[in-house]
């Protein structure tokens, strides 16, 4: 009997050492998970502040305020992209308004492209308008002569040049 009870003691006690053994697994897997969380807490933190870095760089960027002469080649690049933005929204904006219809004398919708009614054969005459521009000194684009801001990038234009 007492041979069976050691046999059951060895036993238990294996079974005690094999829980013991998994509950400490487990609280080292829950520290792990807590040290894991915290420091991706603060990896958040850091990529939310080289974001609002990013940002007030990019804006001093884009007003001239920025002083250090490494980041001029980013400033042209970004000046070169917001520019390019610019065009093709001006561009989009041109399709845009093609797709407006124009209505002939007669009541006829007219093709954008046509130079004569369809209906009554009318020319279209379409009133080119000349409009003058002043350049923008920063990025170059055409800036209307009544503006006092550059549209593509938000330079203040000096109207008196």
């Amino acid at each position: 009997m007492s041979n069976l009870r050691e046999k059951f003691d060895k036993k238990f006690s294996k079974v005690q050492d094999g829980i013991d053994k998994g509950r400490e697994k487990i609280e080292i897997v829950k520290e792990k998970s807590t040290l894991s969380d915290e420091m991706n807490n603060y990896e958040l933190k850091k990529t939310n502040l080289l974001l609002e870095m990013g940002e007030l760089l990019y804006t001093k960027l884009r007003n001239g305020t920025a002083m250090d002469n490494d980041f001029d080649d980013y400033k042209s690049q970004i000046i070169d992209i917001d520019k390019h933005i610019y065009e093709i929204s001006m561009k989009i904006k041109e399709i845009e308004t093609l797709k407006n219809d124009t209505i002939c004398e007669c009541g006829s919708i007219l093709n954008p492209n046509a130079k004569f009614c369809a209906e009554c054969g009318k020319k279209i005459e379409i009133e080119e308008v000349q409009v003058k521009y002043l350049i923008c000194h920063r990025c170059n684009s055409e800036v209307d002569l009544d503006s006092n801001y550059c549209s593509c990038c938000g330079f203040k234009i000096d109207n008196n040049l």
